[in-house]
């Protein structure tokens, strides 16, 4: 299992230094499979994916501007008083990425999993997008869903996503959890968008590409590989998946000094991805939790899914218990004691 971790995180590192650059220097078009047996592959993975999951409530396609916005939905009878979570995944990915994870998050919450548009997914694009756009179409989805606030969640490229969305619509957010977000709190270093294009030039033997993979994850090249079906699923969507989605805007020191809502922020300590100025960029975010978890990738979600589900359920009903002025200390004692309390 650690090495399927190692072998995801790096492989969703790569991704994302590749879509940056493409985003930033290559004409926008719509996001599409290039083949159908490439379409076929892909949700075969996904469908796999999503059977060993607990089955949602319900689902919405939901129609914006850019198009339709695909939405799974696991409603929780005993937190109707309480925010939901909405998560965003990581690039080329969609809500299969949150498969170790739902199983804790649904427990005392109802969750909201976005497939985002114009990526691999179940979402429809059907207009180019633009710098910004992934804060409309998601303000749009969100209204539609009669979502008045929320605990936001995303990792990676989802996360960058939601802290440019949070900033610009902070009335709508409950709190916001970032986990390894992409370009979000810093951006990328030259070494690693070095290492990520030798990864990624076909042409060039295997071992090269193995090599550069492990000048981006720290580990040997021996321990990237995995047939594991969700590393299968992001590796078919890295070929098989055409997307032109705009990079995730870096935030400014003033934008993250201004942030007014609680933050979670959690950090690998061996990503290439963030790394030291993402966790300075994180230190001047007022009412922040910041975490570097130690042994960790990219793909830390998954990798430390139930000691973070825990830290975040603290998190999270800390700021619905303040809401509904409920008492903290009752909850927190009967949670240490493995007890869920129930609303």
């Amino acid at each position: 299992m650690k090495r399927f971790f190692i072998f995801l995180g790096i492989f969703i590192s790569v991704l994302c230094i590749i879509y940056t650059f493409k985003g930033l220097f290559f004409t926008k078009h719509i996001g599409h499979f290039k083949t159908s047996a490439g379409k076929l592959e892909y949700f075969k993975y996904y469908d796999e994916i999503m059977k060993s999951i607990p089955s949602p409530t319900s689902t919405h396609q939901i129609e914006t501007a850019w198009g339709d916005v695909f939405v799974y939905e696991w409603r929780n009878q005993n937190a109707k008083d309480f925010s939901p979570i909405i998560l965003l995944s990581g690039h080329s990915s969609g809500t299969p990425m949150w498969s170790e994870n739902l199983e804790y998050f649904t427990k005392n919450h109802t969750v909201f999993a976005i497939d985002t548009l114009g990526d691999v997914g179940k979402s429809i694009q059907n207009v180019p997008l633009e710098s910004g756009d992934d804060s409309l179409w998601l303000a749009e989805a969100i209204e539609k869903l009669g979502i008045k606030k929320a605990h936001f969640v995303g990792h990676s490229f989802g996360a960058g996503y939601l802290a440019n969305f949070a900033v610009k619509n902070p009335e709508k957010v409950e709190s916001l959890t970032l986990l390894e977000p992409a370009i979000a709190l810093n951006s990328l270093s030259f070494k690693t968008m070095f290492w990520a294009t030798i990864s990624s030039i076909g042409l060039f033997p295997e071992s090269w590409k193995n090599y550069a993979l492990a000048q981006i994850s720290g580990e040997s090249s021996e321990n990237i590989s995995s047939e594991n079906p969700l590393a299968q699923m992001i590796k078919v969507a890295s070929t098989e998946f055409s997307s032109s989605l705009p990079s995730p805007k870096t935030l400014s020191t003033e934008e993250l000094k201004n942030i007014n809502f609680p933050v979670y922020v959690a950090l690998s300590d061996k990503s290439a991805i963030t790394g030291k100025a993402a966790l300075e960029s994180a230190k001047l975010i007022p009412n922040a939790t910041v975490k570097v978890w130690e042994n960790t990738t990219h793909s830390l979600p998954m990798e430390v899914k139930e000691e973070l589900s825990k830290e975040l359920e603290i998190f999270w009903k800390k700021i619905d218990f303040t809401k509904n002025k409920i008492q903290f200390s009752k909850y927190l004692l009967n949670y240490k004691k493995g007890k869920n309390l129930q609303i």
